[in-house]
């Protein structure tokens, strides 16, 4: 059985990337890592041997190190390396906020020390927590060649820090920690709000900004209890930098280094005293694909998301059979490609836009009804509904809107249902219900989960523009006119985007489609 929280300890980090594959089968969630610099760590606590030639740099080189070599064989566990007792050698106690189920020792011990160990060091263990220890072909690599670059060892009472910090991945890990090991009293961070975040890809994926403070307190104060942290929101670049004199210490990325020169400027013309810059070097994403970021980043892992359950199927009393996928999104967000692949894989197609366009035909349902209510000056010269001219008074007064989607709306429904309905008389197990309006006429109750389509507000306009042949303000007002991305997301089970090529968008539905049919698989079998 795995546990869900083991502790790795760890005296020489060079064993770290043999160690990994074997811990995997071990721990499932998240794993801690205690590293003593080559220490007999069996004494008991009040023994505990301390190298006082290693310095913090060195230190935040070996968790730096680890880090690394974590982020691309590790990526679903959530790796945390202990600062405490780096900082601080006298402390040896191990504190965690998850308590421990399984102690991880890089080299040989009996189950006396291990038993000891887990008494004397840890603070926070479950019942029954269990030990393994690995000594097969573990050879120590060079610990020289991991610490060579040493810088003058300095420590600050106040640190700060900041960026969006969304899903904390590794690279942010390197940065949290870098700030951390040089800070005695207290770290400022500052976390990106919602107005900053536009232009960020997928920026509608991004957490909450509530999430993100939670999560980044969650870390800190496990990684290194033993100073203050204050974690805000901050809606410009500066934050609190422009007029705080405490602080002593900024720490960015190399992307992020021109920043901190900035707010350097910006307290010069605030008569507060210059900060020193520490810069962090990004981490190199080994796994990265050609339309991602080739370093570990917040974006590769929003665009990771697309294509999987980010949220559980809404189930409810309704039966499987039809299991009803509602596929939607804004114009020109790739509905239709979505929906062919989604067809090739053997799903039924009720397209409710189709349905729409031909209620619009003279002899139908919505036909008079519609003349009666915007005039004959949206006919054409044969009788027909002119949708453009209907288009032009509707998508420029929201009451007009509203008066049509009344009248067409209900009837759209009706029809959509008989045609879901013979569809599962024919043998379909599984049918899409594709409406571009799904959301705003609230019909996402008749589906078992949504498919929201999406693509950045200036790649609609450009398609707008190129395949409806319209301006790109009157595109923008059609846009402006349906659900954000942000609206449509809140919803969504699934999110897709087809910014890249067909092939990558084909593959996020590939992936959708095999987590639906493994979930109505399980689902037969319960």
């Amino acid at each position: 059985m795995m546990a869900n929280t083991g502790l790795l300890v760890l005296t020489n980090p060079t064993r770290v990337m043999k160690l990994l594959p074997m811990i995997k089968k071990h721990v499932l969630k998240t794993l801690y890592i205690q590293y003593f610099p080559e220490k007999n760590i069996f004494l008991s606590g009040n023994q505990m041997i301390t190298n006082p030639q290693w310095r913090i740099s060195r230190y935040a080189q070996i968790v730096a190190d680890i880090y690394i070599n974590t982020s691309s064989i590790f990526s679903p566990l959530d790796v945390r390396v202990l600062l405490t007792s780096m900082k601080n050698p006298n402390i040896s106690v191990i504190n965690t906020k998850k308590p421990v189920e399984i102690v991880i020792f890089d080299k040989a011990c009996s189950k006396r020390e291990a038993d000891t160990f887990i008494q004397d060091y840890l603070a926070n263990t479950s019942m029954g927590c269990s030990f393994i220890n690995f000594t097969d072909d573990l050879k120590s690599g060079n610990l020289d060649s991991i610490t060579s670059c040493v810088n003058e060892e300095k420590t600050y009472k106040n640190v700060v820090l900041g960026g969006t910090f969304d899903r904390i991945h590794n690279g942010h890990k390197i940065l949290l920690s870098e700030a951390a090991l040089r800070c005695t009293e207290k770290l400022t961070v500052g976390v990106t709000d919602t107005n900053m975040l536009s232009a960020k890809l997928l920026w509608e994926l991004i957490e909450p900004c509530s999430i993100r403070i939670l999560n980044l307190k969650d870390f800190l104060e496990d990684i290194d209890p033993t100073i203050t942290y204050e974690v805000m929101a901050i809606n410009d670049m500066y934050g609190p930098t422009k007029c705080d004199s405490t602080f002593e210490m900024i720490v960015v990325s190399e992307e992020t280094k021109r920043g901190g020169d900035k707010v350097n400027e910006m307290r010069e013309k605030n008569n507060l005293n210059k900060l020193d810059i520490h810069v962090v070097k990004l981490i190199n994403d080994e796994n990265h694909k050609k339309h991602e970021e080739s370093k570990v980043s917040s974006s590769n892992q929003r665009i990771r998301l697309l294509g999987t359950k980010l949220k559980a199927p809404q189930i409810g009393n309704k039966p499987l059979k039809p299991y009803i996928i509602g596929l939607t999104g804004g114009i020109a967000s790739g509905k239709s490609s979505v929906a062919e692949k989604l067809q090739k894989l053997g799903a039924a197609l009720v397209n409710c836009d189709k349905i729409a366009h031909n209620l619009y035909l003279p002899g139908k349902k919505c036909f008079d009804t519609i003349v009666e209510n915007f005039g004959p000056t949206i006919l054409k010269p044969d009788g027909s509904i002119d949708r453009r001219a209907l288009g032009n008074i509707v998508f420029n007064d929201q009451m007009q809107l509203s008066k049509l989607n009344k009248i067409v709306w209900p009837i759209i429904l009706e029809e959509t249902k008989k045609q879901i309905y013979d569809f599962n008389a024919k043998g379909f197990d599984v049918i899409v219900m594709e409406a571009a309006v799904l959301i705003q006429a609230n019909w996402q109750h008749e589906c078992h989960e949504i498919w929201t389509c999406i693509i950045p507000q200036e790649e609609a306009i450009r398609r707008i523009v190129e395949r409806n042949g319209l301006t790109e303000a009157d595109a923008k007002v059609r846009i402006q006119a349906q659900p954000n991305n942000v609206e449509q997301i809140k919803e969504a089970n699934v999110v897709i985007c087809s910014l890249w090529s067909y092939n990558i968008t084909e593959e996020q539905v590939q992936r959708a489609w095999n987590e639906s049919m493994t979930f109505l698989t399980n689902q037969a079998k319960s």
